[in-house]
């Protein structure tokens, strides 16, 4: 490599050069590390994943030994080039090797095929050739030699070395085509002996000796290829093969060189270029003779980016397509369609891609597929019939792409072509179906988002999302790379432009100008923000605004309303929801049909029984509503819609409709924000009030009270008249979210309104839960006596109130009291009284907590194990229904019984994982268990010295819970 700087070798065992001399990387583990670094060059990898790369198993203090071998690598390299290694940098969380896209051999061989390709198209064969040559020439043996065992090159080895054989095919194809076909022979002959299953290098021997004057031997070439596809798969050949044996019998030795020259180009089929009626037979040979070598007529243009995280929909196209004649890629503009069809296409042997987007006429549909293959007019002829004569005999795939405003035409034109033509499959793109019997759908939807707290670049880097902005973002910006202290913004950019790919290139391409973090935080601004697209791109294509605004265009007028109204949903609504806000426009089974049709043109998303709107869509659509003067109404509408759900959710939030009510909530809280929102910007204080008080018990229980007490702090300052029953239930919720805080000063002051509010309306159950939320505020405090006062009288209204579900709280919190005071007769008999009152009322949090004080009753009294039963019945409960405060505590315990057992490096693990817990949901510990943890860990370490007691607490922070759950329970033999 010219410049110098470090060169990668991965096309073989690893090599790494500088100036001409090689670096001694040094042992196994070396090499591995670069390895694993090069495999995933220009994105930071985190220390835990890297040890695992490099020890399946990794060994206590693998972070400390990754850390050596970095310090020896950077070593070897300084050694060599006199400097530091720059290269490789350490960040927060892990390493990054940053390397210029011309200093990997992989990375040159990619681009050097590639090249070779387009020169193969132009008809350049020796100029193909010798860019082939030149590609292959770059391997010394398997990709990734030295880790080729290792799980995560698995993948890429092997698309490489796919890679490197089409590379081979295509060499062969060029120098067929210059005349090389005696020199060929004995490689080819070798090549099939390597790859017995490869047609195309059977093919390619067969017209080497044929081409060669071997006519006898390129006959028994076929049979032997027969011969070897019977036994080996009990298969007959394919009917390219066949075609280009029954070519070579007619000895036809002008055809079967034609398409050799064509098949090294890639070049459309000339079949059909002088065709009239009565040359079909002549067409059919060169057909046969193309299709026999496996470089086919075609008319698709390869894309000049890559391919990015679309193998799975790749293959399921792939399945499609041989199960089903006609296969119509569905999806909103801009997600891929396009992209996807054209690669599918640029596989494919004889293939032909028309593009419809321009086209404005539906009865010129069939001049544009002709267009495509080249076919002349007739003076005499329909140019369909023309069509359907010159593909009758092939077997071949036509694209027809965006047939979204041609679905009429379009559909006739397929149907009639797969009606004449039984060799022929066809591939649409469209925003909705073509409506034709036999037809295969396959919806399109964004790419695959970081899942939510993947925001490290190691495990955001792995969405196809993250990874198409990363690749874009370098072309915009070459000294761009994925890190820890940009991951977190990008993600969010992927996730606020819903995975889609041509908003999320958009994007990418203002990196030279703004940060992920500054541009994340101006997508309220989509439209006017990504308004620079490629000028070489169609022009629905060069805006977000006009790829939206083409959809838009498409549909009637009812459709439009419906679309507009929508778009006041944030998230996920069901039908019903949808009937009841666009009540004024439509009747109910009118919405249903149009909700239906905007399902069919990718305008809305169906989610099992949920619909949702893509959020660069929702944008478009209250842009049109404000346009149109409607968008106050509207949103007054849906902020009233779902403030009269949280009514009833307040009504309906404790007992057996909790877990209902919890699961409504996780799969639509974007409604209930956004009209928070919008009732807080519009000082509409009584509906935001309604929607927060019913949320708090939601957001405890998800462990979300930072969010929690934004809003409804947020919703308190709000102005506007509240009725003050409201207003108290809010108070009362922010009593609870900001005692599980800590701020004693805050929850007193919120439950003591509360209270009062509560005393003058008369609304006793209210006061009783709002008397126990100041009792918690003050347990939280250590002001025990206090807390037993407000507790007993709480638990004084639930008895006068018949209400189970607040006296079950109050006798488990006075058994935590009773705990707090070491008096655990009176902790394990209350909270088996708590059990036995809750038995019937169904709500699985407080239950859990009663299992887990009378557990850790259990263990005080009876010994280690007495309470394991319990202990893990709890820790189940509380993890299954994801109650984060209440596993954090149940981790707690769990880690003392570990520590009664002798097994510090399990308490510390444990004491780690619910502190983490916690410490994610933004909540705090009573104070005098935080006294014992405190206590607990300054002997742990103590006990196990700085280096082991670290190394524990970092495995308990980064273990997944589920699976920490599962091993406590099985190991304390409980199932």
């Amino acid at each position: 490599m010219a410049g110098g700087g470090f060169e990668y070798r991965v096309l073989g065992p690893l090599e790494v050069w500088w100036d001409g001399a090689p670096v001694r990387l040094g042992g196994p583990r070396h090499r591995a590390l670069l390895a694993a670094l090069l495999a995933r060059a220009g994105t930071v990898v985190s220390a835990a994943r890297l040890a695992e790369m490099l020890w399946e198993s990794p060994p206590p203090r693998a972070t400390e030994l990754l850390w050596v071998r970095v310090a020896e690598v950077r070593r070897a390299m300084r050694e060599v080039s006199g400097r530091p290694a720059t290269e490789l940098e350490t960040h927060d969380q892990g390493y990054l090797l940053r390397v210029p896209d011309d200093a990997v051999d992989r990375w040159r061989f990619e681009r050097m095929v590639a090249d070779g390709l387009g020169a193969g198209r132009r008809g350049d064969h020796r100029a193909a050739a010798a860019r082939q040559r030149a590609a292959l020439a770059l391997w010394r043996g398997p990709a990734f030699a030295d880790v080729a065992d290792r799980s995560w090159v698995e993948a890429e080895a092997a698309r490489l070395a796919e890679l490197r054989i089409r590379a081979i095919e295509a060499r062969g194809d060029a120098d067929l085509a210059v005349g090389r076909h005696e020199e060929m022979i004995a490689e080819l002959v070798a090549l099939v002996a390597e790859h017995p299953l490869n047609e195309r290098f059977w093919g390619q021997l067969m017209r080497a000796r044929f081409r060669a004057g071997r006519t006898g031997e390129a006959v028994a070439t076929f049979g032997a290829a027969r011969r070897e596809l019977a036994e080996r798969l009990g298969v007959e050949p394919g009917p390219d093969l066949q075609r280009l044996h029954t070519t070579i019998l007619r000895a036809d030795a002008t055809e079967a060189d034609a398409t050799g020259a064509r098949d090294a180009a890639g070049a459309p089929d000339a079949a059909g270029a002088g065709e009239a009626a009565g040359t079909r037979g002549t067409s059919a040979a060169r057909d046969a003779a193309d299709a026999g070598n496996g470089a086919p007529a075609r008319s698709v243009a390869r894309p000049l980016t890559s391919f990015v995280g679309r193998e799975r929909e790749l293959a399921a196209a792939g399945r499609l397509l041989g199960a089903h004649r006609l296969v119509t890629v569905t999806g909103v503009g801009g997600v891929g369609k396009t992209r996807l069809a054209a690669e599918v296409a640029g596989r494919a042997r004889t293939a032909w891609l028309v593009e419809l987007a321009a086209l404005e006429q539906p009865d010129l549909l069939a001049d544009a597929v002709g267009d495509a293959l080249g076919l002349p007019s007739h003076p005499a002829r329909p140019r369909t019939g023309l069509v359907l004569d010159h593909l009758r005999a092939v077997d071949g795939l036509l694209v027809l792409d965006n047939c979204e405003h041609l679905t009429d035409a379009a559909a006739g034109f397929a149907a009639a072509l797969l009606a004449a033509c039984p060799g022929m499959r066809v591939l649409a793109t469209s925003r909705e179906r073509l409506g034709i019997t036999g037809e295969a759908l396959l919806p399109l939807h964004g790419l695959a988002l970081p899942g939510t707290g993947e925001d490290d670049a190691e495990s955001a880097g792995r969405a196809p999302a993250v990874r198409l902005f990363a690749e874009r973002a370098r072309a915009a910006d070459p000294g761009f790379a994925l890190a820890d202290g940009t991951a977190a913004a990008v993600a969010a950019i992927c996730r606020k432009l819903d995975g889609v790919p041509l908003a999320i290139e958009l994007a990418a391409a203002r990196m030279n100008a703004f940060s992920p973090g500054e541009l994340a935080a101006r997508l309220d601004d989509r439209f006017g923000l990504l308004s620079r697209g490629d000028r070489t791109a169609a022009p629905r294509h060069r805006t977000l605004h006009a790829v939206v605004d083409w959809s838009y265009r498409l549909l009637d007028a009812d459709e439009r309303r419906l679309f507009t109204v929508l778009s006041a949903f944030a998230g996920r609504f069901g039908l019903d929801w949808a009937e009841q806000l666009a009540a004024d426009h439509f009747p109910p089974a009118e919405v249903a049909r149009l909700v239906a049709a905007l399902v069919d043109k990718s305008l809305l998303l169906r989610e099992a029984d949920r619909y949702r709107m893509l959020e660069t869509l929702r944008a478009y659509g209250l842009e049109r509503l404000d346009a149109r003067g409607e968008l106050t109404t509207v949103r007054d509408r849906h902020a009233a819609l779902v403030a009269g759900l949280a009514d009833t959710l307040w009504n309906e939030r404790v007992g057996s409709a909790r877990e209902r009510w919890m699961h409504l909530l996780d799969t639509t809280m974007e409604q209930f924000r956004a009209a928070m929102e919008w009732a807080v910007a519009r000082d509409d204080a009584a509906t935001a009030l309604r929607v927060a008080a019913a949320l708090c018990t939601y957001w405890h229980s998800r462990g979300q009270y930072v969010v929690g007490r934004r809003w409804t702090t947020l919703a308190l300052e709000a102005r506007g008249p509240v009725p003050p029953a409201v207003r108290a239930r809010a108070l009362s919720g922010l009593t609870l979210l900001t005692s599980m805080q800590g701020d004693l000063a805050a929850s007193r002051a919120a439950g003591r309104e509360a209270a009062t509010i509560f005393t003058r309306t008369g609304d006793r159950r209210g006061y009783g839960l709002a008397l126990r939320r100041l009792a918690t505020a003050e347990g939280f405090g250590g002001s025990h006596d206090r807390a037993d006062e407000l507790m007993a009288e709480s638990h004084a209204v639930a008895v006068a109130a018949d209400w189970p579900w607040l006296l079950g709280w109050t006798l488990t919190q006075q058994g935590l009291s009773a705990s707090a005071r070491g008096d655990w007769g009176l902790t394990a008999a209350l909270s088996a009284e708590a059990e036995s009152v809750l038995r019937d009322v169904g709500d699985p949090e407080v239950l859990a907590y009663a299992w887990l004080l009378r557990a850790e009753a259990a263990r005080n009294l009876s010994g280690p194990l007495a309470g394991a039963a319990g202990l893990c019945r709890a820790l189940r409960a509380f993890a299954e229904h994801r109650l984060l405060w209440g596993t954090s505590l149940a981790l707690f315990y769990a880690s003392l019984v570990y520590g009664d057992l002798g097994r510090p490096r399990h308490e510390v693990m444990l004491l780690s994982a619910g502190h983490e817990v916690r410490r994610a949901a933004g909540g705090s510990f009573f104070s005098w268990l935080a006294e014992q943890q405190e206590r607990e860990l300054a002997g742990l370490r103590r006990e196990l010295g700085d280096e082991d007691f670290e190394v524990q607490w970092r495995t308990g922070r980064i273990r997944p819970l589920a699976a920490l759950v599962d091993e406590v329970c099985a190991d304390l033999k409980v199932a």
